[in-house]
C-alpha cells in the first residue's frame, strides 16, 4: 500500500515536493486521492491540457489547498505530461502531510483509478 511519504518528500533546495497524476478536462476540480499504481497524487483539474491552462489549475487548486500565495507553488517537471512533480515553499513536509493525510481520511481516499 502506498503511504503519502512515498508521495512527498523534501527537495535538494528544502521545498515540498509532490508527485502528481493530473487529469485534465475534468468536470471537477479536486483530489481524489492516491494512485497506488503509480505512486502519486491523483488530480482533477477542469482546464484542457492546452497552453498550459490545465498546470495553471494546479498551481490554483494547490495553493488554495495548502493556503499558501500561487507564487509559492511552482511546476518541477512534467510540463507537458500527466506526470507532473510540484515543489511547494513557505511550508513545512510535517504541515502537507498533515492536510493530506486530513484530505484523504475526510473520504478522499481514492485507491483504484480509471
Amino acid at each position: 500500500m502506498v503511504d503519502i511519504s512515498d508521495i512527498v518528500s523534501l527537495s535538494a533546495s528544502r521545498d515540498v515536493s509532490i508527485a502528481i497524476e493530473l487529469q485534465p478536462s475534468s468536470l471537477s476540480m479536486e483530489i481524489l486521492g492516491i494512485n497506488e499504481w503509480r505512486q502519486r497524487l491523483q488530480v482533477k483539474v477542469t482546464s484542457p491540457a492546452l497552453k498550459g491552462a490545465a498546470n495553471q489549475d494546479l498551481i490554483d487548486l494547490m495553493s488554495d489547498f495548502f493556503g499558501l500565495p500561487k507564487t509559492s507553488v511552482k511546476l518541477d517537471s512534467g510540463a507537458k505530461d500527466r506526470r507532473k512533480r510540484i515543489l511547494l515553499s513557505d511550508i513545512s513536509l510535517e504541515l502537507v502531510v498533515e492536510k493530506l493525510e486530513q484530505h484523504l481520511d475526510n473520504g478522499h481516499n481514492s485507491t483504484e483509478v480509471e
